[in-house]
């Protein structure tokens, strides 16, 4: 992959998440792969991983990232317009810097491509930001 986002647009069963899968067969299991179907009611938890219980403990607000989005090189997101706010951040800071935050630490990602597939382009304009960040 060239390193670049790639964002899959069209109507309901032309095939978008079964091209991602198959991205997946040829990257991303050497690499690791994540893949998420979000809706408006998704939460951070689902893309990023939970909160970590011993590090709240120890006042710290961290997640446990392993098998989540911050630690695969390949990201399979479906109807990534749908998103909230909390999830549409995170994305973008990872999108564009490959960089995550975890509490108060800049974690450096894997992600080689995250593919997004929509059955509509965004009409929101907060979403716009999000749109950008796809080169395809």
């Amino acid at each position: 992959l060239a390193g670049q986002h790639i964002l899959l647009l069209g109507p309901p069963g032309c095939g978008k998440s079964e091209l991602g899968r198959r991205l997946h067969h040829v990257f991303g299991r050497r690499h690791g792969y994540f893949e998420r179907l979000l809706t408006k009611f998704s939460t951070p938890e689902e893309l990023f991983g939970p909160l970590s219980v011993v590090g709240l403990e120890q006042d710290r607000y961290e997640r446990n990232t392993e098998g989540y989005l911050p630690t695969a090189s390949v990201v399979f997101v479906d109807e990534v317009f749908k998103a909230n706010s909390a999830i549409l951040n995170g994305l973008l800071t990872v999108m564009n810097e490959r960089l995550y935050h975890n509490g108060n630490e800049r974690i450096a990602v894997p992600l080689q491509c995250m593919l997004g597939a929509s059955n509509e382009l965004p009409e929101s304009e907060e979403l716009q930001a999000l749109h950008d960040r796809f080169l395809i």
